[in-house]
Order: structure tokens, then sequence, then C-alpha cells
């Protein structure tokens, strides 16, 4: 087996030796254990910055003695062409270096014993991540928030210069943009701003970038290259892998520690912008970094899909029909529309729990369950749980014992995103493998239907797939989605340009097409998976590429959050602002890693036949 390559920075200032070999028996001592598990070959360059004659030999008689320290470490000095600076400093090393991961660390941070062990089985587990940062402490033990957002004009006035009555003032800004609104005992991705104590990084992305920015002496080289890893790959705080930092904050002892502080915040701001907010950068698309194989076609398989004629129900038969599959679609009512192209489709009445299925399940091979009762804005039954129970729990159940009777091989429930809960933080997403926390009626329901189909497949060995959805869009949407593309349309201003927060939204194009995965994936069984388009985006990013595959200018006024939400109270209409205004993203990591399963359609694609629906809709009309 080949080894793995680790090569390391470590730019040097005149500075405290007994510190820096400090950091390298604690680098030592990561490494050995690491090579436990690995085969590794481990590289350290120190780099000398001092553009000093006396200080290069002090440095260099030092590691001579200092070698014994880190055994297992190839240690080398190279000197600067003089005072270059912190990012240049280290690409003299990362331009030659020939390695799988790059270390960049500073001289007073000392590593956990297991702290490169973890970050080596994160990294190689997740080949999509292009930079590692850690759960940073100081020497007291007390946690160092440095996962950062994007820096705004604002802020680095705030950190670097306000008085410290206005910072007790404004501090609910610097505790968002310290991601304190994250829970620090679990990952956190995108990491927009990265510390610089600690950065481990892949070394493909890191070279293909081009290192650290150059025209950047000190500070802020580490919020630049951040935001340019993300062009590239993932970028994940990984708090099972600890540092403790001799952290000594500079900028504000010295006039000139304030000068080049100043100069490399306007750099960053001429460069990315941002006074009041910046605009964060996606990270790659789920596309780009999906592994896993295909799942074999479906052609032949006999499914039976209820719900069939509603909006999810109808593409999907559409889309089985023309891989070959045989659809019996399941429908309270033929409607004419949707099921004309279907030869076999079952007009089943008012369906409840007492509903006998046998008839529509006799051949079938595997049952997609799309019927439910949805989501309710506003519900006028005197106990809405109880309703959604009956339709959502009791039906579904009913449903799946007879289909485990009539030997039915699989069953894909449609559940819902709202099982994980209602919003996220940026950087936390939710996964498919997160402790449920439905809030409303709806959301309960699903999440007892999903645990009563978990114990029936226990006791008859019915195949179960779980599929929690995100707001689906696309041809023949309606509600809000549909709404705001007439807005949009018609050209009315709307007040949404403010809105920064993050939201994951999936095409019916890859809703439906990973639904047929599912049908036929041998991996797929027993597991519970989230959809979206891999994509996330803003709501005022979403407005904007709305108008562009309209055609039209998109007319966004920018007001503040705070003020929308005022008004959704003034105006009876609290819960369509929130869902405006909160953050709800999920993570369909294991989607693609266990199922090889890519969106086929991108956002910008899905929007554009969004839109020429509904010019034909309104040129119809």
């Amino acid at each position: 087996m080949n080894p793995i390559l680790i090569s390391a920075s470590l730019v040097l200032f005149k500075p405290d030796l007994a510190t820096v070999e400090r950091t390298l028996r604690a680098l030592q001592e990561a490494g050995r254990l690491a090579a436990q598990h690995y085969t590794l070959e481990l590289g350290l360059t120190l780099v000398d910055n001092s553009e000093d004659d006396t200080e290069y030999g002090r440095i260099a008689n030092w590691l001579e003695g200092a070698r014994a320290a880190a055994p297992d470490w190839t240690l080398q000095l190279q000197r600067s062409p003089g005072n270059i600076g912190y990012g240049r400093g280290n690409n003299l090393v990362i331009a030659g270096a020939r390695s799988d991961y790059h270390l960049v660390v500073n001289p007073d941070l000392f590593v956990d014993a297991d702290a490169l062990l973890e970050g080596l089985r994160f990294m190689e587990a997740h080949a999509d991540v292009g930079l590692l940062t850690p759960a940073v402490f100081g020497e007291d033990g007390e946690r160092h928030y440095l996962c950062k957002r994007n820096p705004t004009l604002l802020v680095m006035f705030l950190r670097s210069f306000s008085p410290m009555w206005l910072q007790k003032r404004l501090e609910f800004l610097i505790r968002e943009f310290e991601m304190r609104d994250c829970d620090y005992e679990q990952p956190i991705h995108p990491v927009e701003y990265p510390t610089g104590c600690f950065m481990f990084f892949r070394t493909a992305p890191l070279q293909k970038i081009g290192g650290f920015d150059p025209d950047f002496f000190l500070h802020y080289e580490d919020a630049d290259i951040g935001r340019r890893i993300l062009r590239v790959a993932r970028s994940v705080y990984v708090p099972s892998v600890r540092v403790v930092h001799q952290w000594a904050r500079d900028t504000h002892r010295s006039l000139g520690a304030k000068l080049g502080t100043a100069r490399s915040g306007w750099l960053y701001w001429v460069k990315w912008g941002g006074i009041f907010s910046s605009k964060p950068l996606a990270e790659p698309k789920a596309a780009e970094v999906a592994v896993g194989p295909p799942a074999p076609a479906p052609a032949g398989q006999k499914v039976l899909v209820t719900g069939a004629n509603g909006f999810i129900g109808q593409a999907l038969c559409a889309t089985l029909s023309s891989q070959g599959c045989q659809v019996r679609a399941a429908v309270r009512k033929k409607n004419g529309n949707g099921q004309a192209a279907l030869p076999d489709c079952w007009a089943m009445g008012d369906v409840d729990e007492h509903t006998e299925w046998a008839p529509a399940l006799a051949g079938m091979d595997s049952v997609v369950h799309l019927a439910a009762r949805v989501h309710q804005m506003r519900d006028t039954v005197a106990n809405p749980l109880a309703e959604f129970r009956r339709v959502n729990v009791d039906l579904t159940l009913n449903l799946a014992r007879q289909a485990a009777k009539a030997g039915v091989r699989r069953f894909v429930f449609i559940s819902s995103v709202k099982v994980n809960g209602e919003t996220t933080v940026v950087g936390q997403p939710f996964t498919a493998d997160d402790s449920p926390a439905p809030i409303d009626a709806y959301g309960i329901s699903k999440f007892e239907a999903e645990q009563a189909l978990v114990r029936l497949a226990a006791e008859t060995g019915l195949e179960v797939v779980i599929v929690r959805p995100v707001l689906v869009y696309g041809p023949g949407v309606k509600a809000n989605f549909h709404e705001m593309m007439r807005w949009v349309l018609k050209g009315v201003p709307l007040p949404l340009g403010g809105l920064d927060n993050q939201r994951s939204f999936v095409a019916i194009d890859n809703v439906v097409d990973l639904i047929s995965v599912c049908l036929r994936h041998p991996q797929a069984a027993n597991q519970v998976f989230l959809v979206s388009d891999g994509e996330d985006l803003t709501v005022s990013d979403l407005l904007r590429r709305t108008a562009a595959a309209l055609g039209r200018p998109a007319r966004l006024l920018p007001v503040p959050m705070f003020l929308l939400r005022i008004a959704g109270r003034l105006f009876g209409k609290e819960p369509v602002i929130q869902r405006l205004c909160d953050t709800l993203q999920v993570d369909i990591g294991k989607t693609q890693r266990l199922l090889g399963w890519t969106p086929p359609l991108s956002v910008d694609a899905a929007l554009w036949k969004t839109a020429q629906q509904l010019r034909d809709e309104i040129s119809h009309a």
C-alpha cells in the first residue's frame, strides 16, 4: 500500500524557539499515533521570514538539536528572500509540495495527540473536502470561536477598531460572525472564514487555487483562502480534531499593527466587497462529489403509485413508464388529465385505515406511497394532529401491511424534511441520520409513520425506503412558489433583496429520479434519504435566477429581515414570512454516497423548465 504523504509548513519570524519545540513535540506525538493506523511519510518545512543572518543562524543551530523532538518528521529549514509575509512564506512550500495533504500550522499551536489521526480519518472518508478546520482552545481550556462567516466592512471595524461600548452594543453582530448560533460540538460546513492557525488542506485543490493570495502580508489571508477553496472543494469544521493555540491578538497593541490590519482589511474588502452583509460562496454542487455504483435499470418492474394524480405523482408515473416500468396509478378519482396516458389507473375513492388494497396490490413488485394529508397553512379541523395521524399514519400502515402480505418486495415512503425539524443554522444542515425533531402536526405524523414502517419492516422483511424531500418545485407547482413566479413575471417590486438566509430546494425531475433509483438500488433498502438539488440558495438568489429564467429583471428591495418579520405579524402572514426568512438546509451526502446518485437537473435548468410552463399557462389563460 502506498503511504499517505503529508507535507507541512510553519512560517517563523523571530520566534520563541522553546514554544516552537513544544509545537514540534506535539506534532511528533500526533504523527506517531496516526502512524499506528496509516502508513505515513511526514515532512515539515520551517520558513524563516526574518531577513536576518544572525536570526537564521540561531534557528538553524536550534533545529539541529531539536530534530530529536520530532524523529518521525523530515525537518527542513528554508530561508525566504525577506520578510515576505505569512501567506507568501507558506506558498514557498505549497508550490513544491508533492503530497496528499498539506498542513499549515502556526509556531504557537499545539495539536492534541489524536488530532492528525482524526483529521486523516475524516479526510480519507470525505474525498470532496479540501480544507479541514479544527476545534481551537486556549491554554486555559476556553473555547475559541474561530469558525467565522465572511467578514464585512462593519464587522472588520467592530472587531479591530471600535470602542468597547460599541462592541458590547453590537455584540449580536460579532456572535453571528463567529457562528455562535451553530453547535461547535457538531461538524459545521461550509466554513467561509477558517482559522489560520491550523489549516489541514488536501494538497491538490490547495495548489489548484495557487495557495495564499500574496497580496496579503498578514491578517485576512485566511479569510481570503477560505473563500477561494470553496470554489473547488468543501471546507468543514471537525470538532474531534482539537488543538491548543497560544493566541495573542496584536491588533490593538501598536499603531503599526493597526495600520497593517487596516491595510489587509481594505485589500480584502476591495477584492470581495460587503459593507453590511456578505454573500456566501456556494460549495461545490452535489453532482461534483457523488460516488458509488449506479442502480440497475428498472425496466419491467411493476410499481403501484398512490397519490398518482398529485404534483409528484403525475411526474413519477410518466417517468417510470418511460423507463419501462409497469405502473399502476392509484387515485381517489380519475381527473381525466394526468392519468389519461396510463392504461392501469385505479380509482380507489376515499381511502382510509380500513381500505382494502389487495386487488390493487396484486402482482406488484414495489409501492411508492405519495398519498397523504399535506401541510395546511390554515387548518380548520378541530384536532389537526388526530386527522394527520388518521391519514398519514394509520392509512400508511394499513397499506404497508397489506403490501407485505401480498408479496411486495419494496415500499418507498415519501415523507418530509419536517421530520428533521423546521429550521437549521447556516453551516449545520440536516442530515438523514440526525435525531428527528418534528414540530408541527404534519411533521409529527410523518415521523410516526416512519417509525411504524420501520417496525413493520423488522417484523415482515418488507424493504422500506424513506425519502424526505425539501420544498419541491417544477412545472405545475402551485401555492407560494407559483405566486412568487407570477410576481416576478409581472415585474412586481418585492421587499426580499435583503434576505441572505440559505434554503435547500429540489426540482421535481430530481426527486422523481431519486425515487426511481430507490425502487431498484440494492443499497436503498431500509434507509432514510434526504433529497435536494445539491445547491442551496438565498431567497434573493432564487428570485434573481427565477427572473433570469423568465427573461425579466428582478426588482428586489433590500428591506431588513426584522422589518419583514414585523410586517408579517401585523398582516397575519407570520408563517409565510418565517418560511421566507428562516434557513433550512439539508446535506444529501448519504444519498450520494450510498446510491451513487447525483441530481440530474441543475437549478437553472429546472427554473427554466418551470418558467416555460408558467408562460404557457398564462398564454392559454
